[in-house]
């Protein structure tokens, strides 16, 4: 322990002499019972979508509810908190800063979760926002909400959740976070990326050390269900293989989703793209639930997704300094250049581009990837000028993480020999005329000349009849050679899986609760948007949000 805080290493690591992953000081306890859980509803009980889902997601599942557990120990708490992500953490903490033994297992070495790799959530009527004068009246963005998404959302949640956010931000500022004000008052940052873990462990040595554990390396597989259907506890993994059963008044899940498990991604989604979130999350935690009779929602299959990315950029990385090395991912959010699809048809106003849902979405509902196309006129006009000499009046909104140091009018030296290498590697195409580039990149010929020369039209007479993008955003494409730029997007994690209310109860085939069982973060994201994420700091408010206020209606039970 330095400076009276435990370290890192200290607070998480097992104890030997306990004979189990245990850690802060509740050993283990004595059996009492085992249950295999519960079977899925019986199929009269259940919808003709639910019934075709369950045959479409079958070999996708990872099949951790159909393992054989020995079961070597068994633990006793109040709550059983299955994920260590935000939300989780979020819901150990409040609960056991309100009283409650709280037992919070974790798959990975690491507490925090994708939150450890986000920017930072919607902040209404915090105290960053009264700080800056600012106090937002949510009715009218919920009733905008709920119509944007055709009314098949629940409402109260999403009125609950943009209610409580800033009361939630304001709870986790008192424990140590300095949020900064961030794109305005209603938005705010979270403390640097290295600082987040050890604010989460602080708050978990504080609030759950004194009765309670935090396991890590350990894999919720299996939840306990009694004679009546309720969830009374959960059947978990070590690292070394021992089977642990953790006996709880209450379980909820905050496994954060599957967006991991590839093959379930494809199945619903009906997309391939790239995965930005973690690759640990591959659906164990609805396994869990949907097997003790959760309902799969109707609108299962939504992802996140959230940024335009190159293919161009792993493969070119170590050829070239960061900022050329970015040069085509810079162009994926460029609103000057044309768009097309696989075929060569244009697909949308390139100034979507600007909004990275927009973007991300738009580009998947034609397919897992898309062309930015590129002409040796602009190429020179970038050289020389830089993106100021497109047109390009704001830093275009690349991730941070990829985003290099530059300005709008730095020239970009050398992206002939950036976009030749582009093409040697695989991730983009090249031909002297639009029709040698429509056959290099497998696109329909006829279709991409159509376009090519709708769009010169466009450009010269400033009126983009097609999607009616702005004159000021319309460049003639010139003479050739011309370049093809593979663009993808890029998913942070599924969204949704689980139906839940505003107690965050997860709810069976009636809507009704399994008695036990809860759910927070993505998971617990069905009832807030249709079929897919579109908001912008939302899902970190939700994953903030919804640990806060489960916390606090399990610590008050």
């Amino acid at each position: 322990m330095k400076n009276g805080r435990i370290s890192r290493r200290a607070f998480l690591a097992g104890s030997a002499t306990m004979g189990a992953a245990t850690v802060l000081g509740l050993s283990g306890c004595a059996a009492q019972g085992t249950s295999a859980g519960k079977a899925e509803p019986e199929s009269e009980g259940v919808q003709d979508w639910a019934r075709s889902l369950n045959v479409d997601i079958a070999s996708t599942l990872p099949g951790n509810t159909s393992e054989d557990i020995a079961v070597e120990e068994t633990k006793e708490c109040d709550i059983l908190v299955i994920g260590g992500g935000c939300s989780g953490a979020n819901t150990a903490i409040r609960a056991g800063e309100l009283g409650k033994r709280v037992i919070l297992v974790e798959k990975t070495q690491t507490i925090g979760g994708a939150s450890n790799k986000s920017s930072g959530p919607v902040a209404y009527n915090s105290k960053y926002a009264k700080e800056a004068g600012v106090e937002t009246d949510i009715l009218p963005i919920v009733n905008e909400w709920v119509k944007d998404s055709h009314w098949r959302v629940d409402a109260a949640s999403i009125q609950q959740l943009l209610g409580t956010v800033g009361e939630a931000i304001d709870w986790m500022s008192g424990n140590g976070w300095e949020f900064q004000p961030w794109m305005g008052p209603t938005m705010v940052k979270l403390p640097d990326y290295d600082a987040r873990e050890g604010l989460f462990l602080a708050a978990l040595e504080k609030f759950v050390a004194p009765s309670g554990e935090v396991l890590t390396e350990a894999t919720g597989k299996q939840l306990v269900v009694d004679e009546n259907g309720a969830v009374t506890g959960a059947i978990v993994v070590d690292k070394d293989g021992k089977g642990i059963q953790i006996n709880a008044g209450s379980v909820v899940i905050a496994t954060g989703g599957y967006a991991g498990n590839r093959e379930m991604v494809k199945t619903v989604f009906r997309f391939d793209g790239v995965l930005g979130g973690l690759p640990q999350n591959i659906g164990e935690g609805l396994e869990m639930a949907w097997k003790a009779g959760a309902q799969k929602p109707q609108n299962f299959g939504g992802q996140m997704l959230h940024q335009t990315l190159a293919r161009a950029t792993d493969e070119i990385k170590d050829d070239f300094d960061d900022f050329p090395a970015k040069y085509p991912m810079i162009l994926c959010y460029v609103a000057q250049v044309l768009n097309v699809g696989a075929t060569g048809a244009r697909f949308r106003n390139e100034e979507l581009v600007l909004s990275a849902c927009d973007s991300a979405n738009s580009s998947a509902y034609q397919g897992s990837f898309h062309y930015v196309v590129v002409s040796k006129s602009i190429m020179d006009t970038l050289e020389s000028q830089g993106l100021a000499g497109l047109g390009v009046e704001k830093s275009p909104g690349l991730p941070p993480a990829y985003k290099p140091k530059f300005e709008l009018d730095t020239p970009w030296e050398g992206i002939a020999d950036v976009l030749d290498k582009m093409v040697e590697k695989g991730a983009g195409y090249k031909g002297d005329t639009p029709q040698e580039l429509a056959e290099a990149a497998g696109m329909d010929p006829d279709i991409f000349l159509d376009q090519m020369a709708r769009y010169d039209e466009y450009c010269e007479t400033g009126i983009d009849s097609q999607f009616g993008k702005s004159a000021a955003n319309l460049i003639a494409y010139g003479e050739g050679p011309y370049y093809i730029i593979i663009s993808e997007e890029n998913s942070l994690g599924s969204w949704g899986g689980l139906l839940t209310n505003t107690d965050y109860q997860v709810l069976d085939y009636d809507r009704l609760p399994v008695k036990g069982l809860y759910a927070v973060g993505n998971e617990a994201g069905s009832c807030l948007y249709n079929d897919t994420y579109v908001g912008s700091g939302v899902a970190m408010a939700n994953t903030i949000t919804s640990g806060y206020i489960c916390g606090t209606k399990l610590g008050e039970d």
